[in-house]
């Protein structure tokens, strides 16, 4: 039987006179905490709307207050319990989804709902002539050349690559993970590589010799070969 309490976000909420826990999601994602002088990243092993697992290896007491983050969504939270290089926090509120922190950004709402509830406020608001609050518009393309997009893509390829990187780092370092999943693990860094050269070769002003510097032959092969003509 594992030693973690009860393995769950909101192990120490239920109990005589207390509520069940809300259903929690397994997961794998990266985070940051912050508690006073501390400042180290987390993984998230489990998260519900009103709590979360925790792994790192540097972790706050029970009891202490810390700031989680993921991308866009921060919340404060007070950790209830901490074992072997696991804690277990409970958040100030449960305003944030499973959903919005798997994303690391919040859902657009109305009048607090969101999705298919969000629409249904709205189309109830109109026809009843209530006013609308304003909503941020939607990003335009207005005045962004070609070059810029093809910048920002490169941006988002590189990026996407330190995202595989990362989670590459952190499954290598479960042993039974590394020795289960050692070839997928090497596909992971030849996907991290075909990124990382995809990226350089939408961010150079010549493509045509940037693709002919790959050092992955394949890749190179692949990039180069003649067209198909029907």
């Amino acid at each position: 039987m594992s030693s973690f309490p009860r393995q769950g976000a909101d192990s120490a909420e239920t109990g005589a006179g207390q509520q069940p826990r809300l259903p929690r999601k397994n997961l794998l994602l990266g985070a940051t905490i912050e508690a006073g002088a501390l400042r180290a990243s987390v993984r998230l092993r489990n998260i519900s709307g009103s709590g979360a697992m925790l792994e790192g290896p540097a972790l706050p007491d029970p009891g202490i207050k810390l700031i989680l983050r993921r991308s866009d969504i921060q919340m404060g939270a007070t950790v209830v319990w901490r074992v072997q290089g696991r804690c277990g926090v409970r958040f100030d509120d449960a305003g944030i989804s499973v959903e919005e922190w798997v994303a690391g950004a919040r859902s657009p709402s109305f009048n607090g709902q969101q999705g298919q509830s969000r629409v249904d406020a709205i189309q109830g608001a109109v026809r009843s002539g209530a006013a609308l609050p304003a909503e941020a518009p939607a990003p335009s393309g207005k005045g962004l050349s070609l070059a810029d997009l093809d910048a920002r893509i490169a941006e988002e390829v590189v990026h996407v690559r330190r995202l595989l990187e990362d989670l590459g780092e952190e499954v290598a370092e479960d042993p039974i993970m590394l020795q289960r999943h050692a070839r997928a693990l090497q596909n992971l860094d030849r996907a991290s590589q075909i990124l990382e050269h995809l990226g350089a070769i939408l961010g150079a002003s010549d493509r045509v010799a940037a693709t002919e510097a790959v050092k992955m032959q394949e890749l190179r092969t692949r990039l180069l070969r003649k067209p198909n003509f029907l």
